[in-house]
């Protein structure tokens, strides 16, 4: 069957499905044709969220020709930043002293980033490009 995935006031993709397709196999079709990390996609059928752990057939309303909205989700990169440093941290500490760490290491983090002026960042900038990207 053919559905169609429209982003709320944007583009859309009509895709080839059948019953047995896992909202979450949907949600890769949609990151193919679309280039939206699955992460970031929230699939609505009238208004409701579909379920990333249930099958296209788990929803009666779904059939072919039907049209599934799209919100994409804003990562807050904060809280991605947090998480992959306890994360890491889950390696060496329990998980309260892997997040009291993570939250230390945040407020230094933003104290460090608030010192640094134009020129600092600017030599950070130039130090990834080799002389030969300025000859160009």
């Amino acid at each position: 069957m053919k559905i169609t995935v429209k982003i709320l006031q944007g583009q859309e993709t009509t895709l080839e499905v059948t019953d047995q397709t896992s909202v979450r196999d949907l949600k890769q079709h949609v990151f193919q044709a679309l280039k939206i990390p699955v992460n970031q996609q929230k699939l609505l059928l009238t208004g409701k969220p579909l379920s990333d752990e249930k099958f296209l057939i788990d929803y009666p309303l779904i059939k072919d020709g039907t049209k599934i909205n799209l919100v994409v989700k804003k990562i807050d990169e904060d809280s991605v930043l947090k998480a992959a440093i306890t994360n890491f941290l889950r390696k060496n500490y329990n998980e309260q002293d892997s997040l009291k760490i993570a939250d230390e290491f945040m407020k230094e983090f933003y104290r460090s980033m608030s010192t640094l002026n134009l020129e600092d960042i600017e030599r950070i900038a130039t130090s990834f490009y080799s002389d030969d990207d300025y000859a160009s």
